[in-house]
């Protein structure tokens, strides 16, 4: 299969949501987006901590994408060499969090990430695993997004839609290095090339609370349930049912992130019949309770260390 059939097909929006400014040694929490997040960082040492996974080690050039809904945090060591840019984000409506104070400083452009293929929304609903690249000075991406930081520098007319087209350069490219290199997190990404399946995913990803199997998905994409099980785990790297629970999932960390609607009524909509069974589900797909995953949704918090 070719990648650039699947590349061709992206349609990506990164929109640019926030300078992340962390000095001396101090933390920033991010908490819980609804979009995929992009971080990339412009100066400074630090560490991405993300909801009880092993801390993830940052500097100058380092790019982090991380899930949908998932919390997390930026740390501050209080070393390594270099400046703050001097960019002017209120010029661009976006927010400059500031947390500590002291020497060295760990800057970074946060943006949220959305992708569609060919129409296909919600297919980053998939990413469960966050991607991480270290940039050498003469990376493509980095040269992209050094770009980008010189926009927000001196912002004039276009350097929103410029800054939008330089980040999605910027994902295209490191999706298709992740892609070659075998990326685990991006296994579903290349079985959106099978059309035969589109039908079946869309069912999926739009009416997840229906009562599926794997024998009515079979019959939808119109072949036999051993023929479609074994083509539907070659193209996404999981099966149907497997994915299914994990799109449930995600569907209901939008409502609760969204609405006020109360937990059993969620469970329901994304087709679990018992709260009990959703909610064990559920902290095992986000790592807390639907309730207090619904209590984390709070502003980014500022921690000195």
């Amino acid at each position: 299969m070719k990648f650039d059939d699947v590349l061709e097909a992206l349609d990506v929006d990164l929109e640019p949501f926030a300078l992340c400014e962390i000095r001396g040694e101090a933390s920033l929490g991010l908490g819980r987006k609804s979009h995929p997040v992009l971080h990339y960082f412009l100066t400074g040492d630090g560490v991405v901590t993300i909801d009880g996974r092993p801390p993830i080690p940052v500097g100058a050039g380092s790019v982090v994408l991380i899930p949908a809904f998932v919390a997390h945090s930026l740390h501050a060591l209080g070393t390594g060499s270099g400046t703050l840019p001097n960019c002017r984000p209120l010029d661009l409506a976006i927010d400059h969090l500031h947390a500590g104070s002291g020497d060295g400083v760990v800057a970074a452009i946060c943006g949220r990430v959305t992708v569609a293929v060919r129409g296909l929304g919600g297919t980053m609903d998939l990413l469960r695993e966050p991607i991480v690249e270290h940039l050498g000075k003469s990376d493509r991406i980095r040269i992209a997004l050094d770009d980008l930081v010189s926009e927000l520098a001196s912002p004039t007319i276009g350097t929103r839609a410029l800054g939008r087209s330089l980040l999605l350069q910027c994902v295209i490219l490191l999706f298709r290095r992740r892609l070659q290199a075998g990326e685990t997190s991006l296994a579903w990404l290349p079985g959106l090339h099978d059309e035969t399946l589109w039908d079946v995913l869309r069912c999926l990803l739009d009416r997840p609370g229906d009562s599926h199997t794997v024998e009515s998905l079979a019959e939808r994409a119109g072949m036999s349930r051993a023929a479609f099980a074994g083509r539907f785990s070659a193209a996404y790297g999981t099966g149907p049912i497997d994915l299914l629970r994990t799109i449930r999932l995600r569907r209901a960390a939008e409502l609760l992130a969204r609405s006020d609607l109360p937990v059993k009524r969620i469970a329901h909509l994304v087709g679990y019949e018992s709260r009990t069974y959703f909610s064990r589900a559920f902290k095992q797909e986000h790592r807390v309770s639907p309730d207090a995953f619904r209590r984390s949704l709070v502003a980014p918090s500022r921690v000195p260390h």
